[in-house]
């Protein structure tokens, strides 16, 4: 089955992102299930890749640079911070497999990426 959305400019793109963000990187959520979700993470990349795909089609590279930077989390990020909370509440984390460990910080962290070094520490640290 194959869906569409029809979204009619970047100003809907834009708050298609925002509201996005605000479900799987608010604190006091009450969809945390979204937050860690395969399909959410899925959708937050796909929304990421039409936004810089906007900018590519306008040959804007200043604004394409500027989303990847921010697409960057480290240690710092409130979302980095988010991720960490919900790892030690996690009954499971310490069961799982680093395979599954890495998907759902892909999921969770969703648009944004951390550095593998950085992934690689929770990992192995949690």
């Amino acid at each position: 089955m194959n869906m569409k959305l029809n979204i009619d400019n970047y100003y809907e793109l834009l708050a298609l992102h925002r509201s996005m963000m605000a479900v799987k990187f608010d604190p006091n959520s009450c969809l945390a299930e979204a937050q860690g979700s395969p399909f959410t993470g899925s959708l937050a990349f796909k929304i990421f890749d039409l936004l810089l795909n906007h900018f590519r089609e306008q040959g804007n590279i200043k604004e394409i640079d500027a989303w990847l930077s921010w697409q960057m989390a480290d240690k710092t990020n409130s979302e980095t911070k988010l991720l960490l909370d919900h790892i030690k509440k996690a009954e499971w984390w310490n069961e799982a497999s680093s395979e599954n460990k890495e998907k759902f910080i892909i999921d969770f962290m969703a648009p944004l990426k951390l550095n593998p070094a950085l992934q690689n520490e929770i990992i192995k640290s949690s």
